[in-house]
């Protein structure tokens, strides 16, 4: 749920864009993935976000984000996690990013509209909503936090609890930030070796 660590993952790369946004859709294998319209470099992608999301498992800092979270939230700590962290990163933008935010969401977004009809429909709800509500931009703010966490609340009963959970993100952000500055230089490393054995798009 951390779409704009991914897609700050993809550097200014549309097609790893695409295949990022599409990582939480496609299951199984990668290679075997077959839509009109994907590419070998959007199905990097999809395995760029599969290495975020298990590298992001296995960090201590953000384990240590997690048992802030469990003794209220269980095992939705993690999913609430990724949502701060883009809280964090949006914060704090411009000491990982030189061009500036509202630029960079407003590429993102672009990026969307261009391809959409070479990505599957049942994407197409969550990249119109993410454009229309400017989530990318909104997480620099508690009041976005606390609007994803409830519209998740909302759309999925599994995830029911999670709707308060901006209250945690106000009494630990400290620890949250400090957490998000342990784990992110470590993840663009790890990014980084995977994409040095991926042919450049």
């Amino acid at each position: 749920m951390n779409y704009l660590v991914h897609f700050l993952m993809s550097g200014d790369d549309e097609e790893l864009r695409l295949g990022n946004l599409l990582g939480d859709l496609v299951k199984g294998g990668v290679q075997r993935y077959r839509f009109p319209g994907v590419t070998d470099r959007m199905r990097t992608g999809i395995q760029l976000h599969r290495t975020i999301d298990s590298f992001s498992d296995r960090h201590p800092a953000v384990g240590r984000s997690k048992r802030l979270l469990a003794p209220r939230y269980g095992r939705l700590a993690g999913v609430i996690v990724d949502v701060f962290y883009d809280h964090v990163l949006a914060r704090t933008w411009p000491c990982h990013s030189a061009q500036p935010l509202p630029d960079f969401t407003r590429e993102v977004y672009g990026s969307f509209e261009r391809h959409l009809t070479r990505l599957p429909t049942a994407i197409h709800p969550l990249a119109r909503a993410m454009r229309r509500g400017d989530w990318l931009g909104g997480y620099a703010h508690i009041a976005g936090i606390d609007g994803a966490l409830r519209g998740m609340a909302q759309r999925a009963p599994v995830a029911a609890g999670i709707g308060t959970a901006a209250e945690e993100l106000v009494a630990h952000q400290a620890e949250f930030e400090a957490h998000f500055e342990e784990f992110l230089p470590d993840l663009r490393a790890a990014c980084d070796d995977f994409l040095a054995t991926r042919p450049p798009g």
